[in-house]
């Protein structure tokens, strides 16, 4: 196909003469003789520039498919999952990237099938093995988020709260704190029908029951659940051992475990320290404000779109686990501030 530049050469001007000659533009100063040699070398190659241009073919946007095993009414009672979600809404938007279909679990309509008409999955919440198995023979480009097992055939995007954790464990130790107590629930993977029989332990139980061990210390610790009621519980169970502070898995949990302290005319941060977890609004709105670990979710959701991206860009590279760095807000809860 001719092109411009070898009309130039032939015309014996330059390419940019070319261009603007051919293109009628009125500004370009250039003698008659030129101007008819240049259009007659193009007349001669039969060259007309908006039929040679290169067309750019239109970019069809990806599509993605969400699951998760947040209901309505768990991020209705739980804001952590809404800014998961939120990031990955905000992330997909910018990447120009669609959200086909919001699936949520318990869902018995669902087909593993149904993750082929997508380009990529990502899972915001912890599903059993099996389902990230058959999912994966549908669909292999999956990130997931807030899963802390060890999954190697998956990216997956989560928090350090075991890292944080240990941190303000030792803090309060230096501090002369040392009757700790842990109040929080274990993980029950789900499956299509809903939660399993199975379960595994929190990774802020098991970061707490580890440090208790390394420094000799007897654990107080209560899992009954994620709801404020099992806070409650939890707490009126506790309460029985002498104990100066107490860390609550959830800004929820902790509602039902203040409650349950102002029914025992408890006060806090006086009598009894409280340090949760998620910093959600809630947090500094509770009286006494909340001390509370931010799990940067908003930056899960963001990330994990990144990475969904970066998945479908490169397939086959290895997958990674991204822990980003949790940071606790102190407020009024706690009395001595940590930082």
């Amino acid at each position: 196909m001719t092109g411009i530049r070898k009309i130039a050469r032939e015309a014996g001007v330059s390419p940019a003469s070319v261009s603007r000659v051919l293109s009628n533009d009125s500004s370009f100063s250039v003698s008659k003789q030129t101007r008819a040699r240049i259009k007659e070398v193009a007349a001669k190659y039969n060259y007309h520039p908006h039929l040679n241009r290169a067309v750019t073919p239109p970019i069809t946007p990806r599509s993605i498919l969400v699951l998760t095993t947040h209901s309505l009414e768990t991020e209705a009672h739980d804001p952590y999952f809404i800014q998961v979600h939120d990031g990955i809404i905000q992330e997909a938007s910018k990447q120009n990237i669609q959200i086909k279909a919001f699936v949520r679990f318990p869902d018995k309509a669902f087909q593993f099938t149904d993750a082929q008409k997508y380009d990529g999955v990502i899972v915001a919440g912890v599903f059993t093995q099996e389902f990230y198995a058959n999912l994966a023979k549908n669909n292999p480009h999956i990130v997931l988020i807030d899963d802390y097992r060890y999954l190697p055939a998956y990216d997956i995007i989560r928090n350090s709260y075991f890292e944080a954790t240990q941190i303000v464990l030792d803090q309060l130790l230096e501090n002369g704190l040392n009757k700790i107590a842990f109040i929080g629930g274990n993980i029950h993977p789900m499956n299509n029908n809903g939660e399993t029989t199975d379960s595994y332990q929190d990774i802020r139980a098991k970061a707490y029951l580890m440090w208790t061990r390394l420094h000799n210390i007897s654990p107080l610790i209560a899992l009954n659940g994620w709801t404020p009621k099992d806070g409650f519980d939890s707490m009126n169970a506790l309460l029985k051992d002498n104990f100066q502070v107490a860390l609550i898995a959830s800004d929820q949990l902790t509602i039902g475990a203040y409650r349950a302290l102002k029914q025992h005319q408890l006060k806090v941060p006086q009598d009894l320290q409280i340090i949760s977890y998620n910093d959600s609004d809630i947090a500094e709105y509770l009286v006494p404000s909340l001390s509370s670990i931010n799990p940067a979710s908003l930056s899960m959701g963001k990330i994990a779109v990144q990475r969904l991206v970066h998945r479908l860009n490169n397939p086959n590279d290895i997958p990674i686990h991204i822990n980003l760095p949790a940071k606790a807000t102190w407020r009024e809860s706690s009395e001595i501030n940590l930082n």
